[in-house]
């Protein structure tokens, strides 16, 4: 009898079989539908599976995002894959530490699996520096379908320490990208934003409040092996986003866009992350357009609202070991994951207006990431940066960093 645990630091036997599958069985759901996991199952019976193939189809179930553990095991001809699933439905903190904003804390409730598809829902709100409210929905298939979709719409209002202003806006925006069921997919978005702002030149408009509708076109590149935590593979993002003109608001601009991130796996439980992130803004923009980079979320070192460009370049390179290898734990009766991930590397940041390299910083690091479900890390940072004289840092983050740094508040 041999079975493997998710994760990427078990220690895999290899099942060596010369007899096919007959059956395949599932144990463990309570509230997803059979369905939904037999999509992300490519053995069949019939089929000659391995160690490795079965871990495949473990690492395809886990992208799901609704299981708190999975293993599977070999009785006879029937392989066996046992489910723990997150719970339906789950109360969750809400934190937001950012470099324009500092501390907001909150609550909401998190459904990773709404009806057993694996649809997952969110209401989260904040009140501190910000003062926000945010819903989304959105699955990686509509029905049989590979076609990812997200709505996402939300109202902040929240003091920008890095440009000086008070702003309230409401954004909404709905995302689709496919086919999910292989690495390579198109992806389009189309996003509208309301920005008031309580002084002149953050918003073009006279009277302070710009609306901006937004398309964004292009491809991505998904190999990672998972998602709640990479041990190995490749995510490529290429698009580019009009905003304004000729659809509509004061805007007229082009965004270029490449964000590149790639784990590489080195022994037991040792591994490099790497990340380039280019985002290049061309045309009439708002002040509240430009990027705000410096802290935990970017280039980990330089203090918060170290610079504001139209355009930025960000590179990480860290190197990853696995203290503590994620396992389910129940909480209060709920089904849940925990893991430590210590890491130490570098970041480095460019930004500019008209010329590469206006302004160009980096920082050095070391800290450790709690992995845990829904919000994925909460990263703890100490860092320094010879920008700041050297000076020590300590931070508190949230989420992946090459993820955030993508979606912090502009």
């Amino acid at each position: 009898m041999i079975q493997a645990l998710i994760g990427p630091t078990f220690t895999q036997e290899v099942l060596q079989t010369t007899q096919p599958v007959g059956t395949l069985r599932f144990e463990g759901l309570h509230h997803t539908v059979l369905a939904t996991v037999q999509a992300e199952v490519h053995t069949k019976p019939g089929d000659l599976c391995d160690s490795l193939c079965a871990q495949a189809d473990m690492d395809r179930m886990e992208r799901l995002g609704i299981f708190a553990g999975l293993s599977w095991i070999r009785r006879g001809d029937t392989l066996v894959y046992r489910l723990i699933e997150l719970p339906w439905v789950v109360p969750v903190p809400n934190g937001r530490i950012s470099d324009e904003e500092g501390i907001s804390l909150g609550a909401g409730f998190k459904a990773p699996n709404l009806l057993g598809r694996a649809i997952a829902s969110e209401f989260l709100f904040l009140v501190g520096s910000s003062t926000e409210w945010q819903w989304s929905l959105g699955a990686s298939r509509v029905g049989s379908l590979p076609l990812g979709w997200e709505f996402f719409t939300s109202r902040t209002d929240r003091w920008d320490e890095g440009r000086g202003y008070s702003e309230v806006s409401y954004t909404s925006r709905a995302f689709g990208q496919g086919p999910t069921d292989g690495p390579l997919r198109a992806l389009a978005e189309i996003q509208v934003t309301q920005v008031h702002a309580d002084r002149p030149h953050i918003a073009l408009s006279p009277d302070r409040t710009d609306v901006i509708p937004m398309l964004r076109l292009g491809g991505l590149w998904d190999g990672r092996d998972r998602l709640s935590l990479t041990t190995h593979g490749l995510y490529q993002e290429m698009s580019i986003r009009k905003s304004g003109e000729p659809f509509n608001g004061p805007v007229d601009s082009w965004e270029y866009l490449s964000d590149t991130r790639l784990w590489l796996p080195l022994w037991d439980r040792w591994g490099i992350h790497a990340s380039h992130l280019l985002q290049v803004q061309t045309g009439r923009i708002d002040g509240w357009q430009t990027y705000v980079w410096g802290g935990v979320n970017t280039v980990r070192g330089l203090s918060g609202n170290w610079a504001q460009t139209p355009s930025e370049e960000i590179g990480t390179l860290e190197i990853r070991w696995l203290a503590v290898p994620v396992h389910p734990v129940d909480v209060w009766g709920a089904n849940l994951y925990f893991g430590i991930q210590l890491l130490a590397g570098t970041d480095v940041g460019v930004g500019w207006k008209d010329k590469w390299g206006e302004k160009q910083g980096a920082g050095y690091f070391g800290g450790a990431d709690l992995i845990v479900p829904f919000i994925d890390r909460v990263r703890l940072v100490a860092s320094i940066s010879p920008e700041v004289g050297w000076k020590a840092g300590f931070a508190v983050g949230l989420f992946e960093k090459s993820v955030i740094e993508r979606y912090r508040v502009r």
